[in-house]
């Protein structure tokens, strides 16, 4: 029966028109079971991130995002765009560390982890470093930021991650008293 509801799921996810979904518990279920390599799907994020941190006059040289003058003062500003391609930098246990930057470390990857979400259903969603996900600073590049965002982001990926995927599904037919 679940490997029905599995092929289900996938004949389902595969049949809709997107061409990204958002990456769910079930489908990190389906990924590991297949032993499909993280490290070769392409991850997306379904809302953009802004980040921002006051500069005091020594930290004139950012390393990441613009520096703005706003009322006199230096603002570090990081934004991510909606649909950002990122890759997986560090799996570890559940939560998943994605970097959005070319060549960037784990110093410069946003932590996800499965968060439950409608219908009951996990969700791979932006979360801090401890794991939660009410929180207003987040620590990017070495640098606390404060996080201006009302949406939840979660990961997307693509569908064509899933394009040779088999799954194999037997249908029990009962057992009758004789």
């Amino acid at each position: 029966m679940r490997a029905l509801g599995f092929l289900f799921l996938v004949g389902l996810f595969l049949s809709s028109c997107s061409e990204k979904t958002q990456l769910t518990g079930s489908l990190m279920t389906l990924i590991k079971e297949n032993q499909l390599p993280l490290e070769k799907i392409q991850f997306y994020n379904d809302n953009p991130l802004f980040l921002e941190r006051e500069l005091n006059a020594s930290e004139a040289n950012v390393k990441s995002g613009k520096v703005l003058i706003v009322n006199g003062k230096s603002i570090n500003r990081i934004t991510l765009e909606k649909q950002t391609p990122g890759l997986l930098v560090k799996q570890s246990q559940d939560h998943l560390l994605i970097s959005f930057e070319s060549g960037a470390g784990e110093a410069k990857s946003l932590h996800f982890a499965p968060i439950l979400g409608e219908k009951g259903e996990y969700f791979y969603q932006l979360v801090d470093e401890s794991g939660s996900t009410t929180f207003s600073r987040l620590m990017y590049d070495g640098n606390k930021y404060l996080l201006y965002n009302k949406s939840k982001i979660r990961l997307e990926i693509m569908k064509s991650s899933f394009s040779g995927l088999k799954v194999n599904s037997k249908r029990m037919k009962g057992n009758r008293i004789q």
